[in-house]
């Protein structure tokens, strides 16, 4: 064992020695630049500039700087504030909900292009490893640990960019959006290797064969053709999946959250979300189901809390709860027109362990005036925005944190803990089924794959619906034009991902928009039977009115519903495993140097 320890020795450094011999030395300047212009393409290709097919290349310019920057403390220091600047500059729509807060959240995004670097760095230096296998698991590592780490943010993804390409992101069904990402940066993992280093089938020191640049070509150009092929073959089977469902009408006002918070009585506003829906009811006679966006209806629509005794509540208390009841009875007048009416509103828990526990709820009234037996909770809260952690297991630390959200005062919300499945009766008399995903819950990947997992082997559900208050991230005052932001136009790129991973039409009515039909295979209707919002998604932002359209029903049941991200977990191993590796032999070969 000590001969062998001692041999091994100068072959590492051999190896090292080598590399070092042939890799490229980039000056600072230089490599600032080749960051910058990376920065720039990421956001190229996001919407709303959505230049999709620079993302194949735009990670080139940013690995080529950090893995020849002759000193890695000048590219650490270069690609985390790079990073911090992409990420202010993108999330800049976060600054109108909490200054602080979107500081903070840029401030730590940003290490991880520090992480991606030096891993892609070490990979240089002392392994013959392709980066046409490395890039793909670093992105999808370090996108994963994003979506999960610290309650998860899943935006600006690579995969994201190529929502528009439908054959290439029907693979969603298997790999997530991970899968897309892994394919975008395996093809920019190519052309790296093909600037960095000549790869040939050769004995190389250490007697191992590499990797030679005519199979890394093979390779990749199998990959993203299979997926292509297997997108096709998945919109090909969906012609026949693919049926037309229930009727939806979803409704959309332009409030911006300051506006609602101050500039309108809560009377206004409901009346404004009601007279939208007499409005699509006067345009077809009827529909199924009405859809009204998160938190329209200003109070809680608990049964218990409409059902609050007079006796033993304060003149305050009795006015509270008799607005509420008036908001009740005026939801249930419009579902007794024959349509059920869906409704987003705050609930409340007043029998439950630790007090007055409050909610983000859906409600759910029947055609017949009735409600529905149960509501749905909202379970993943956005941090700082909906809860602020700490509150029970550090409270010093709690109260400091409530500084960063944009109330004043304590509004910690509860999460809900089980996957609500509604259930109606549509006027063909046809029996469907749908959950509820509220705000972000339709960005994160789990909470669409839970509402909508396996029952029986079969779907717990026919559609989805995601209502929002996008309101946060607009700006406009009282009878001015709303100001539209980037936030609105990716938030419903993200969501087209969860419909085709989970094969699940979705229908979103979002306060300021981007109100849509989102099919099964990520395509977007504009709402064919009636409507009154702008045809182009892009003209949705910002204005009034009301769609209508039928939501898609798919039959299939996906391979992502039953195995979740498994993909982005294993990419997520392998790039732990990298990291360590390129830490042992980083310290080997100084111990024998």
């Amino acid at each position: 064992m000590k001969h062998q320890e001692r041999s091994h020795g100068p072959m590492v450094v051999n190896v090292a020695a080598d590399y070092r011999q042939r890799r490229i030395e980039l000056g600072f300047g230089t490599a600032a630049v080749g960051m910058a212009a990376g920065m720039l393409a990421l956001t190229a290709i996001q919407e709303p500039i959505g230049w999709s097919a620079l993302a194949w290349v735009s990670l080139v310019g940013w690995v080529v700087a950090c893995v020849g920057i002759k000193r890695g403390g000048h590219g650490a220091m270069v690609g985390y504030a790079f990073g911090f600047v992409y990420f202010l500059g993108n999330l800049y729509w976060l600054v109108w909900v909490t200054p602080a807060g979107w500081i903070g959240l840029c401030f730590y995004l940003a290490w991880y292009f520090v992480l991606c670097g030096y891993i892609l760095r070490r990979v240089y230096l002392t392994r013959r490893w392709p980066f046409t296998l490395v890039l793909p698991v670093v992105c999808v590592g370090q996108e994963y640990l994003r979506a999960t780490l610290m309650t998860g943010f899943p935006w600006l993804f690579l995969g994201h960019s190529q929502h528009a390409n439908a054959r290439l992101i029907q693979i969603c069904d298997v790999f997530g959006v991970y899968g897309v990402t892994f394919l975008v940066a395996m093809v920019n993992g190519l052309i790296c290797d093909l600037l960095l280093r000549p790869l040939r089938w050769k004995q190389g020191s250490q007697g191992r064969k590499a990797f030679s640049s005519g199979t890394l070509i093979l390779l990749t150009g199998c990959c993203v053709a299979g997926a292509i092929l297997y997108g096709r073959s998945r919109l090909n089977e969906g012609q026949e999946t693919i049926t037309k469902g229930a009727t939806v009408a979803v409704i959309q006002e332009a409030i911006p959250q300051y506006v609602k918070e101050a500039g309108e009585s809560n009377e206004e506003i409901f009346m404004r979300h009601l007279k939208l829906s007499e409005q699509a009811l006067a345009a077809m006679g009827s529909v199924d189901l009405i859809v009204w966006p998160e938190t329209m209806v200003p109070g809680f629509l608990n049964e218990a809390f409409l059902n609050l005794p007079a006796e033993g509540l304060t003149e305050a208390g009795r006015e509270l709860v008799a607005e509420i009841r008036s908001y009740d009875r005026r939801l249930r007048w419009l579902a007794a027109k024959g349509s059920a009416v869906l409704v987003g509103a705050a609930g409340i828990g007043l029998d439950e362990p630790g007090g007055e526990l409050r909610y983000n709820s859906a409600f759910l009234y029947l055609s017949g005036g009735e409600r529905y037996r149960e509501h749905y909770d909202k379970m993943h809260l956005v941090p700082f925005g909906e809860v602020v952690p700490f509150r029970k297991s550090w409270p010093w630390l709690y109260r400091q944190l409530n500084r960063l959200t944009p109330y004043d005062y304590e509004y910690s919300l509860e999460a809900g803990t089980r996957p609500s499945v509604f259930e109606f009766t549509g006027g063909d008399g046809v029996q469907s089924r749908f959950g509820v995903a509220i705000c972000y819950e339709d960005v994160v990947p789990w909470v669409p794959r839970r509402l909508a997992g396996m029952e029986e082997g079969r779907k717990r559900v026919d559609f989805l619906l995601n209502i929002s208050n996008d309101g946060w991230f607009v700006r406009g005052g009282k009878g001015e034009p709303v100001k539209s932001s980037t936030e609105l136009i990716q938030h419903l790129v993200i969501c087209k991902f969860r419909a085709v991973e989970n094969r699940v039409g979705i229908a979103r009515a979002v306060n300021t928009g981007i109100s849509a039909f989102v099919r099964p295979d990520g395509y977007v209707e504009y709402g064919a039977l009636s409507g009154t919002l702008p045809e182009d998604p892009a003209n949705r932002q910002g204005v009034s009115g009301y769609l209508i359209d039928n939501v898609y029903y798919d039959s299939r049941v996906t391979t992502y519903s039953r195995i979740g991200d498994s993909f982005a977990i294993c990419c997520t191993v392998v790039m732990v495993l990298l990291v360590l590796t390129v830490l042992i032999s980083g310290r080997q070969s100084l111990q024998k140097s």
